[in-house]
């Protein structure tokens, strides 16, 4: 993991989150709460971009690392077919231990620019021996 990744933008773009989409999580969740549930967390923040691109801007090795944290914060459910802003930055990196921790943020706003969702994945690598 790259210590000068830190601030990097790993993406910056739209996409819709389609109706198919909700449903397709709400069928894949099968519980009670499932349509409530699939309009609270339809993406994967960091995998947004597809599902390497933060990984070679924070320079990950998958074959030493693992997701350490996922965090959310809300201020409403996504609709139905509405046009996101999202954008995905390497918010930290730092030594602890014998690990490496990269902090990967998305944060979701809808058309008006109010922020919808704010995801923090904290990623863990071992160091090399």
């Amino acid at each position: 993991m790259k210590l000068d990744a830190e601030g990097k933008s790993v993406f910056a773009g739209q996409e819709v989150v389609s109706a198919a989409r909700i449903d397709n999580l709400a069928r894949a969740l099968g519980s009670t709460s499932a349509a409530g549930t699939a309009r609270l967390a339809p993406f994967f923040g960091p995998t947004v971009a597809g599902e390497t691109q933060f990984v070679e801007v924070l320079g990950l090795d998958l074959s030493r690392a693992l997701l350490g944290g996922l965090t959310y914060e809300w201020t409403r459910p996504f609709h139905r077919d509405e046009t996101v802003n999202i954008t995905v930055f390497i918010d930290k990196v730092f030594d602890k231990g014998s690990s490496r921790f990269g902090v990967v943020v998305a944060e979701f706003h809808d058309s008006d620019g109010d922020l919808i969702q704010r995801q923090s994945s904290t990623f863990i690598e071992r160091k090399a021996a």
